[in-house]
């Protein structure tokens, strides 16, 4: 199988963020196998009371408004600090109130506001989810592949009109549920001890995220569909659909 030019580069920043990370955390990792260490920073958060919750909850929510930000760090964090479940609904919290706000910044400014933050391209690039009849479900499916840029996204499917306030938020956000899990029970079993749960999801993790990247480049041309041609009317339907974007 031949791969393209951006997926290889794709992969080898998605292969450097994760050497990166890893170099990061590793002494903090590392200190954590021992009990004393884990028993001193569980006071120590115990200690931070509701400014530590509200940081991580104020965290993930500049997280996703930046979408360049990678978001693991932070649930990762969150479920050392506070256990799985507290720490996956703080992200969730922390996305919902980010997804919410982004959205009707988009509805109220819509395509200009787009162009400033990533041109005129990306939103070409993306103007199929403009497919009324599928676009629920193309959130979906976008959101819950990993590799897809989830916080990019987020910025650009609530220029669709066809999707709902609410439906937008809850189907975005059921698909990050996963991901963001998975990196709080990541943080828990360390501070746990757990090591053999952390390497089995660090390695399903790692995985997943390089098979989403090596897939995406399909995936999308599946969910934008390949004409078989490319001809004047299927030109002017791609112009119409960047057309309805920027006057949103």
């Amino acid at each position: 199988m031949k791969i393209k030019k951006r997926t290889l580069v794709c992969i080898i920043l998605f292969a450097l963020a994760v050497a990166a990370l890893t170099l990061i955390f590793f002494p903090f990792f590392l200190k954590l196998k021992e009990d004393a260490y884990r028993e001193a920073f569980g006071v120590w958060v115990h200690g931070l009371g509701f400014r530590g919750a509200a940081l991580l909850f104020a965290l993930q929510l500049v997280q996703i408004v930046a979408a360049f930000i990678p978001g693991g760090p932070v649930e990762v964090l969150a479920g050392a600090a506070y256990g799985a479940l507290i720490g996956t609904a703080l992200c969730i919290a922390g996305s919902l109130l980010a997804s919410a706000g982004i959205f009707l910044c988009m509805r109220k400014f819509g395509g200009a506001l787009g162009e400033r933050f990533f041109g005129k391209e990306k939103l070409r690039f993306w103007a199929f989810l403009n497919d009324a009849k599928r676009i629920d479900l193309v959130v979906f499916i976008l959101f819950i592949i990993p590799g897809m840029p989830k916080d990019l996204l987020t910025w650009i499917a609530p220029l669709n009109k066809n999707i709902a306030f609410a439906r937008f938020i809850i189907l975005s956000n059921t698909a990050r549920l996963p991901a963001i899990l998975c990196s709080a029970i990541m943080g828990d079993s360390v501070i746990t001890g757990n090591w053999r749960l952390f390497v089995v999801i660090f390695a399903v993790t790692a995985a997943s995220g390089l098979a989403g990247i090596l897939l995406r480049e399909r995936v999308l041309k599946r969910l934008r569909g390949t004409p078989p041609a490319v001809t004047c009317s299927a030109r002017s339907s791609e112009t119409a659909a960047s057309a309805r974007l920027r006057d949103c």
